[in-house]
Protein backbone atom coordinates (compact mmCIF):
# COMPACT_ATOMS: atom_id res chain seq x y z
CA UNK A 1 0.00 0.00 0.00
CA UNK A 2 1.25 3.44 -0.86
CA UNK A 3 0.78 5.14 2.21
CA UNK A 4 1.46 8.59 0.61
CA UNK A 5 -1.92 7.85 -0.72
CA UNK A 6 -4.69 9.78 0.54
CA UNK A 7 -8.34 8.76 0.93
CA UNK A 8 -11.57 10.10 0.53
CA UNK A 9 -15.09 8.97 1.80
CA UNK A 10 -17.34 8.63 -1.31
CA UNK A 11 -20.22 11.61 -1.24
CA UNK A 12 -22.72 8.82 -2.12
CA UNK A 13 -21.91 6.84 1.47
CA UNK A 14 -23.93 7.21 4.35
CA UNK A 15 -22.67 6.87 8.05
CA UNK A 16 -25.75 6.08 10.20
CA UNK A 17 -25.59 5.71 14.47
CA UNK A 18 -28.75 3.30 14.32
CA UNK A 19 -28.64 2.32 18.61
CA UNK A 20 -24.83 2.57 19.24
CA UNK A 21 -23.87 0.50 16.23
CA UNK A 22 -22.31 2.52 13.27
CA UNK A 23 -23.56 1.63 10.00
CA UNK A 24 -22.24 2.46 6.39
CA UNK A 25 -24.55 2.08 3.32
CA UNK A 26 -23.40 2.36 -0.01
CA UNK A 27 -25.99 2.92 -2.50
CA UNK A 28 -23.83 2.52 -5.32
CA UNK A 29 -23.31 -1.39 -4.77
CA UNK A 30 -26.03 -1.56 -2.09
CA UNK A 31 -23.95 -3.09 0.60
CA UNK A 32 -24.18 -1.71 4.70
CA UNK A 33 -21.17 -2.23 6.66
CA UNK A 34 -20.60 -2.72 10.28
CA UNK A 35 -17.68 -0.04 11.32
CA UNK A 36 -16.27 -1.15 15.05
CA UNK A 37 -14.57 1.91 17.13
CA UNK A 38 -10.98 1.90 15.53
CA UNK A 39 -12.71 1.54 11.59
CA UNK A 40 -14.99 4.92 12.45
CA UNK A 41 -11.89 6.79 13.56
CA UNK A 42 -9.95 5.36 10.33
CA UNK A 43 -12.82 6.46 8.32
CA UNK A 44 -12.68 9.63 10.06
CA UNK A 45 -9.73 10.41 9.39
CA UNK A 46 -10.09 10.06 5.68
CA UNK A 47 -11.02 13.15 4.96
CA UNK A 48 -8.99 13.85 1.68
CA UNK A 49 -6.34 15.74 3.55
CA UNK A 50 -4.23 13.22 5.75
CA UNK A 51 -2.38 10.38 3.69
CA UNK A 52 -2.27 7.07 4.95
CA UNK A 53 0.95 7.57 6.80
CA UNK A 54 -0.14 10.70 8.65
CA UNK A 55 -3.51 8.84 9.81
CA UNK A 56 -0.70 5.76 11.04
CA UNK A 57 1.13 8.00 12.44
CA UNK A 58 -1.51 10.13 14.12
CA UNK A 59 -2.92 7.28 15.77
CA UNK A 60 0.58 5.56 16.74
CA UNK A 61 0.79 8.85 18.96
CA UNK A 62 -2.68 8.79 20.45
CA UNK A 63 -2.09 5.37 21.55
CA UNK A 64 1.59 4.26 21.92
CA UNK A 65 0.79 0.84 23.73
CA UNK A 66 -0.59 -0.45 20.31
CA UNK A 67 1.58 1.22 17.79
CA UNK A 68 3.07 -1.66 16.71
CA UNK A 69 -0.70 -3.28 15.47
CA UNK A 70 -1.79 -0.35 14.01
CA UNK A 71 0.13 0.41 10.85
CA UNK A 72 -1.57 -3.32 9.68
CA UNK A 73 -4.91 -1.92 11.14
CA UNK A 74 -5.44 0.99 9.37
CA UNK A 75 -3.94 -0.62 6.09
CA UNK A 76 -6.49 -3.38 6.24
CA UNK A 77 -9.36 -1.18 7.20
CA UNK A 78 -8.66 1.08 4.13
CA UNK A 79 -8.25 -1.82 2.00
CA UNK A 80 -11.77 -3.18 2.91
CA UNK A 81 -13.52 0.26 2.37
CA UNK A 82 -11.69 0.80 -1.04
CA UNK A 83 -12.73 -2.56 -1.99
CA UNK A 84 -16.40 -1.71 -1.16
CA UNK A 85 -16.37 1.87 -2.57
CA UNK A 86 -16.70 3.60 0.34
CA UNK A 87 -13.07 5.22 -0.10
CA UNK A 88 -11.55 6.59 -3.43
CA UNK A 89 -8.13 8.00 -3.61
CA UNK A 90 -8.41 11.99 -3.28
CA UNK A 91 -6.53 12.20 -6.75
CA UNK A 92 -9.43 10.38 -8.51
Amino acid sequence: MNLNAIYVQSPECLLENMDGELLLYNPINTTTLHLNGSSAVVWDLCDGKQTIESIIESLQEAFPDQSDQIAADVEAVITDLVSQAALVEASQ
